[in-house]
């Protein structure tokens, strides 16, 4: 009977102890690592599994990263070199995949099961850069299971070989997780050029083995400055693509600028009482900016008003214009406006829910302002900065191509957003900043602007970039995209430029300015210039407006509107509101240039378009670190 329950104990134990026996998993794993002189490691993995058909059908998959993070952020990419695998003695089909940060060598065939069992397969591989050189000796700190096999590992080894047989200076075993500083291992074997390392305690999965080992320098042969080089910029060739197009850029934009973009030499500026012969207000801008812009519309509406074709009506906040019969000759663009402004209609009210036929006015006006002076007076040169612009795109194409090739994703993924959103928003800071600055004196606001943006977007680039990938290399990075961007966007205004005959108007509408806008009455007088009238003041009224020089023009006719205004020969036919010209003509100018300016432009724009180190060998260490790592599984 006794015989007859230690039989039936037993079985039951054996019962028990089975599934555990037959649960997928590496039975042994051992890392065989032989260093060459020249610092190339030759790899031969052993790993035994346990398959039962569970994960492992086909066969396994082992993951081997080539892309690691320095400590100071920056990418270095080491090689790889798969040279063979087998199982169980045989070679066995073996396909290799990218992964975002290395290489997956999937072992078996997709149409064919391995037998459940225990199976050896066998890896050998070369990799480069894998040496840490230090001042005072060399060292191998190597993850030999890697972190990420999804098996528990009954056993682990690590051997390392030198090319030369001499003592190891210092050593250092680290098991656990990721980042762990276990010693669940020991050394089994050390002699001269010969070190094994061997698991004390089965890992568990997610688990691996990492250690480190130096040696005196000399034994293995440092890299020469030449390979150095070539290893910086492998790792950094995205980097040297952006500062290799930044200066390709550069040249373009100096070579466009040299064919079509300089000014001829402007002549002597002198104070004109009058503006060119039959140039409109909004023609004497377009002339002078080489651009249409909404101020153009609004010193064409107030024009307009001056020259008796329509009245400005404003009443409870709100804005409407009112066609008016007769009216003085107007100048082409202007007739093309009035064509389209009303359409059929006698007044127009200044809001959105007119965008249509205000915006369609507006575009007749510059289709008529570019047909009479775009190409005769200058031209913008926009085929030569838009190719500019297209270089520029397509050196940030081969930026993230190359980040992308060399599978630093993370890296990818940020430049791709600052390639979308940063570099757009930069490009037209940087062409307000270059547009500002040309005429400081009365583009103070726009210069002023576009710092603002072009600091805010350059600060949450770069903000971007380091919280994402830490490292002075990519923030150079990162800076050279902007650089470009700031290149291509003082591109359109740089390349702009008069024609000779341009150039001669361009300096007469300067004189006319002059005369609007310079406050010095002793230096205007000593040229005997025409009488301050409230006729004079409302003829150049328009033309104040469109050169931004309006307030000053206005401070000059103080004394002479109030003069009128007392007795009652101060009259604004074309004005119906609550401004007065004739106690406050500076108010009544600035009220024209700035609010009724943004209402025009708000309402003639469709709702919706516009927008605002130590080695490992020192204690420093920890599982997971170092060269080797990764992980597999099963399929």
């Amino acid at each position: 009977m006794n015989a007859l329950r230690r039989c039936a104990l037993a079985l039951v134990l054996l019962l028990a102890a089975a599934p555990a026996s037959a649960d997928e998993r590496i039975i042994q794993f051992i890392s065989d690592v032989t260093v060459q002189r020249d610092g190339d490691l030759i790899v031969v993995e052993t790993i035994q599994v346990q398959a039962e058909g569970n994960i492992i059908r086909r066969g396994i998959f082992r993951d081997f990263p080539t892309i690691y993070t320095r400590p100071d952020g920056s990418g270095v990419e080491i090689g790889f070199q798969l040279e063979s695998v087998t199982r169980n003695g045989s070679a066995e089909n073996t396909v290799i995949e990218r992964l975002a940060n290395g290489v997956r060598i999937r072992i078996g065939s997709a149409d064919r099961e391995i037998p459940r069992g225990q199976h050896t397969y066998v890896i050998r591989y070369r990799t480069t850069r894998q040496i840490g050189f230090f001042t005072d000796y060399d060292e191998l700190y190597w993850n030999a299971t890697g972190n990420g096999w999804i098996f528990p590992i009954d056993r682990a080894e690590a051997r390392i070989t030198l090319p030369e047989n001499v003592p190891f200076r210092q050593t250092a075993i680290y098991t656990g997780p990721q980042g762990g500083t276990g010693r669940d291992a020991t050394i089994v074997e050390q002699q001269g050029g010969r070190i094994v390392f061997r698991t004390t305690r089965p890992l568990p999965a997610r688990n691996g083995l990492t250690v480190a080992a130096a040696w005196q320098k000399g034994v293995v042969e440092p890299p020469t400055a030449g390979q150095l080089a070539q290893y910086w910029l492998a790792d950094n060739r995205g980097l040297v693509m952006a500062v290799i197009g930044l200066v390709l850029l550069l040249g373009y934009y100096a070579f466009a600028w040299r064919r079509v973009g300089r000014d001829p030499p402007s002549g002597t500026i002198i104070p004109l009482f009058a503006p060119p012969k039959g140039m409109s207000p909004a023609a004497a801008r377009y002339v002078d900016r080489m651009s249409f812009d909404n101020e153009c519309f609004t010193a064409a509406i107030i024009n307009l008003g001056v020259k008796g074709h329509l009245q400005i009506i404003e009443n409870d906040g709100k804005s409407t214009i009112k066609k008016l019969s007769g009216g003085k000759s107007l100048a082409p663009e202007e007739t093309a406006l009035m064509s389209k402004l009303f359409a059929g209609k006698d007044s127009l009210l200044l809001d959105q829910v007119n965008h249509v036929p205000l915006g369609r006015a507006k575009t007749g006006l510059d289709a008529a302002l570019t047909k009479a002076y775009f190409g005769r007076l200058f031209a913008n040169n926009y085929g030569w900065s838009t190719a500019g612009m297209l270089l520029m795109v397509v050196i940030i194409l081969l930026v993230l191509f190359l980040v992308g090739s060399s599978v630093q994703y993370a890296l990818f993924g940020t430049l791709f957003v600052i390639g979308i959103f940063a570099v757009p928003l930069f490009m037209v800071a940087t062409a307000m900043i270059f547009s500002g600055w040309q005429r400081i004196d009365r583009g103070k606001w726009t210069l002023i602007s576009g710092a603002i943006l072009a600091a805010l977007v350059a600060a949450a680039a770069l903000y971007f970039t380091s919280a994402a990938l830490p490292g002075s290399a990519n923030l150079v990075l990162t800076g050279a995209l902007l650089a470009m961007a700031a290149v291509a966007g003082i591109g359109f205004p740089l390349l702009r430029a008069p024609s000779r005959s341009g150039r001669k108007i361009m300096d007469d509408i300067e004189g006319f300015r002059e005369y609007l806008g310079v406050a010095e009455e002793d230096r205007l007088n000593a040229l005997n210039p025409p009488e301050k009238t409230p006729e004079l003041f409302e003829r150049f009224l328009p033309y104040a407006v469109a050169l931004d020089c309006q307030n000053i023009w206005a401070k000059k006719f103080a004394g002479v509107l109030a003069a009128a205004g007392a007795s009652a020969a101060a009259t604004a036919a074309w004005y119906v509101g609550s401004r007065d010209w004739s106690s406050d003509p500076v108010s009544f100018a600035d009220h024209l240039g700035g609010d009724l300016s943004t209402m025009i432009s708000s309402s003639s724009t469709a709702p919706g378009s516009s927008g605002g180190g130590s080695g490992g060998s020192s204690g420093g260490g920890s599982s997971g670190g170092g060269g080797g790592g990764g992980g597999g599984g099963g399929w």
